[in-house]
């Protein structure tokens, strides 16, 4: 059966679906009558058994995850979607996989490892509700921070928690070992008073891989990433592939280091924890955020750019959110008129009615939202 034949059968599905259930899927029309026996089944994702809850370090724990069998896999340095019910109601957040596609393709099993946030709903919460035998759902696997197929000589920069997907990364390439040809650097920086985790294993694949050089930084004794660093642990920089994970003021001072040794961008790749800051000149003027249907307004005069989505809780509001990062869409709402900027496309709205992502839409004129 070829592509297009497949896709036009899908699309008479839907068609089929929305007219007969009022359901985008027969799958949705029919997910209660299945979560009956089925618990937390869901239609849209994959039914998936946590195997273990380890803990990593005081403020850090590794889910390890079992996929049912429909799940296709991922690429070193991917992410996924984690679904889970908490008191009654679906919350979802995106995390990075820290284990290799090498491990997934032994044993069947995928490790996201998590940050727990001080003032966070969820990261704190997941290790106490979930156990062994604990059933979650996961989207397939997502994103583009991954390696090129034909690895060239690459530096890796990480902060924090932004080891996760490096870990990935570094685990599948330790399995190449003296067949490593190009040299492979990671830079990566914690403060003193925090764990460099998986350090003793990233240890082992420095010692599996020859070309593989890794430098754990201490920012509290020599200070962040820096143009010494750069020089310093990696000369030929302007000749390498660079990836960086980590906080995103970390990402926006290795950008702005790396931009001044006039390395090209297409050479940068970077992945944020959350939706990228945004930098636009603060107006003198206010501009004035009218929640029409609540009837309150909020003004971001003299004020740091904030997403809609922020303006709305310090509003007291409670919009539907997900993941926060512009990926899920469950903040979707109805932007009666006024311009906003969205942080993740990097362009402007028109001054109309259209749809907008809350979490990644800045405003940046007079806007009105039917919320």
């Amino acid at each position: 059966m070829s592509i297009d034949t497949l896709s036009s059968m899908q699309k008479v599905s839907c068609w089929l679906a929305r007219n007969l259930t009022n359901n985008a899927s027969f799958e949705a029309y029919f997910e209660p009558v299945v979560q009956f026996f089925l618990p937390q089944w869901r239609a849209d994702r994959f039914r998936s058994t946590i195997m273990d809850v380890r803990r990593e370090s005081a403020d850090m724990y590794s889910l390890v995850i079992k996929p049912n069998k429909s799940w296709k896999g991922f690429s070193a340095g991917q992410y996924l979607e984690l679904i889970v019910e908490k008191e009654g109601a679906w919350v979802s957040r995106f995390f990075s996989i820290s284990s290799s596609p090498a491990y997934f393709q032994k044993t069947g099993l995928i490790e996201i490892s998590i940050r727990i946030q001080e003032k966070g709903q969820i990261t704190p919460w997941l290790p106490q509700a979930l156990s062994a035998g604990s059933v979650v759902n996961i989207s397939e696997a997502q994103g583009s921070f991954v390696l090129n197929e034909v690895l060239e000589p690459t530096l890796l920069i990480a902060g924090g928690s932004g080891i996760t997907p490096f870990r990935s990364i570094l685990q599948q390439i330790s399995l190449r070992g003296t067949d490593v040809q190009h040299p492979v650097t990671l830079m990566y920086y914690a403060r003193s008073n925090e764990h460099f985790i998986f350090r003793q294993e990233l240890e082992v694949f420095q010692q599996q891989v020859p070309n593989l050089d890794i430098h754990f930084i201490d920012t509290d004794d020599v200070g962040f990433f820096s143009d010494a660093h750069l020089l310093g642990f990696c000369q030929d920089f302007s000749t390498r592939d660079i990836y960086i994970c980590g906080p995103s003021p970390m990402i926006l001072h290795a950008r702005k280091v790396l931009e001044g040794q006039t390395v090209n961008d297409d050479q940068i790749n970077y992945e944020f924890f959350g939706p990228e800051p945004v930098s636009l000149e603060v107006s003198d003027k206010a501009v004035n955020v009218l929640f029409q249907d609540s009837g309150k307004q909020v003004s971001t005069e003299n004020a740091e750019p904030k997403t809609l989505l922020a303006l709305a809780e310090e509003a007291a509001l409670k919009p539907v959110t997900g993941c926060r990062i512009g990926v899920c869409h469950q903040c979707i709402c109805k932007k009666k008129s006024g311009v906003v900027y969205n942080s993740k496309t990097k362009k402007y709205s028109d001054t109309g009615q259209e749809e907008i992502q809350l979490c990644v839409s800045v405003p940046v004129a007079d806007v009105v939202l039917a919320l």
